[in-house]
């Protein structure tokens, strides 16, 4: 019972901290001339100039409810994981980048060295991709080895970018990060993942959540790469720890369905990049909510339904996990079958209101 009021208490603290931080993040980012404006490039969607960095209301959040879940650790005497200090070192890594990056724009080769180094410091910390079990096929852990090493920094580079990435619209990749985070608790809960996982997670949702409302639809702030990547780290951090103990294959396979867009939005990228002959770090207007924007959606409605693919996905890794592998496959292909029949009737009924004004034209000319 004292477990849960202290869970309660800790993701409660977060999302104060994070809600009331966000003012002084804009003040501070006005005051100091961190605005991003629209004009800077066309694929920017807003109309207004607006105060970057207000990622570091959700940093604060976090910060605060892991020192102070530091304290009570002390106070009851319980000991303080090696692997939340590797978090927590590695994370103000990640956060001086975005931070610096939000005020000069580094190239990304520095921005890629300081999640490179980011993830060596967790690696040290023993928070890493060890191994893997699968059912039926190999009954015994199939030890990576070396292979560890380059496995959990691949792993922590592509969710901290991806969902860098996904940051293109209003309340995005907030929303994504807290629907994610509490996927991630659920499925934690059911592995028995320790304490300081669960606080993480929880501070996570918490630091998220109280972001949002500043963040949604029209903004008052963006998280600017300060806050896009603290959320990636994060969440590809918390899922090696939480995951841990598992060892199977669902292990690997939960977290990579519950980041499902972010990751599917990155790897996209990276084809298509390639495929036009450009570097994987080329900016362009082809990422997933681009893409519903051009298919005639809102923002608002980009967002939402982005969200509820992300809903989907979650529910559909915390069903594997449970144990109904059955039920978790037709999940995943009914909602593939969902997502296939609302595409093809939005990209038909787009494509008939762009004929008509053709139509018409062509008879007034007439």
């Amino acid at each position: 019972m004292r477990e849960y009021i202290i869970y309660g208490a800790l993701t409660l603290l977060s999302f104060l901290v994070s809600y009331f931080t966000v003012p002084f993040a804009i003040k501070f980012a006005k005051k100091m001339g961190i605005i991003d404006n629209p004009k800077q490039d066309d694929r920017r969607v807003h109309k207004e100039p607006t105060p970057r960095v207000g990622g570091i209301a959700m940093v604060a959040g976090m910060a605060v409810t892991i020192i102070v879940f530091c304290i009570l650790c002390l106070i009851f005497n319980m000991e303080i994981n090696t692997k939340l200090i590797g978090y927590s070192l590695g994370g103000l890594i990640i956060v001086t980048m975005g931070f610096v990056d939000d005020m000069k724009n580094l190239r990304p080769l520095y921005k890629f060295l300081f999640q490179l180094i980011a993830g060596m410091v967790i690696y040290v910390f023993g928070i890493s991709i060890a191994g893997v079990k699968i059912p039926f096929i190999h009954p015994h852990i199939i030890d990576f080895g070396l292979w560890s090493f380059p496995l959990t920094l691949a792993w922590v580079l592509g969710i901290t970018n991806a969902v860098n990435l996904i940051d293109g619209l209003d309340g995005l990749a907030a929303g994504i990060s807290a629907i994610a985070s509490i996927s991630l608790l659920v499925i934690f809960s059911l592995v028995g993942a320790g304490m300081e996982v669960i606080v993480i997670t929880l501070a996570l949702a918490g630091a998220t959540i109280g972001f949002l409302p500043y963040n949604f639809n029209p903004a008052k702030t963006f998280m600017g790469d300060t806050g896009s990547n603290f959320l990636g780290f994060t969440l590809s951090t918390v899922s090696i720890m939480g995951m841990a103990k598992g060892y199977t294959i669902l292990a690997i396979v939960t977290p990579i369905i519950v980041c499902g867009v972010p990751v599917f939005d990155m790897l996209f990228a990276i084809v298509r990049r390639l495929a036009k002959h450009q570097k994987i770090t080329a900016p362009d207007k082809g990422h997933i909510h681009h893409r519903l924007l051009k298919h005639g959606f809102s923002q608002k409605q980009a967002v939402l339904i982005l969200y509820g693919l992300t809903s989907i996905l979650g529910i559909i890794a915390v069903t594997l996990v449970s144990g109904f592998t059955v039920q978790g496959i037709i999940c995943i292909v009914v909602a593939i079958i969902i997502w296939a029949i609302g595409y093809i009737y939005n990209d038909m009924k787009v494509r008939r209101s762009t004929m008509i004004p053709e139509e018409t034209s062509k008879e007034d000319k007439v």
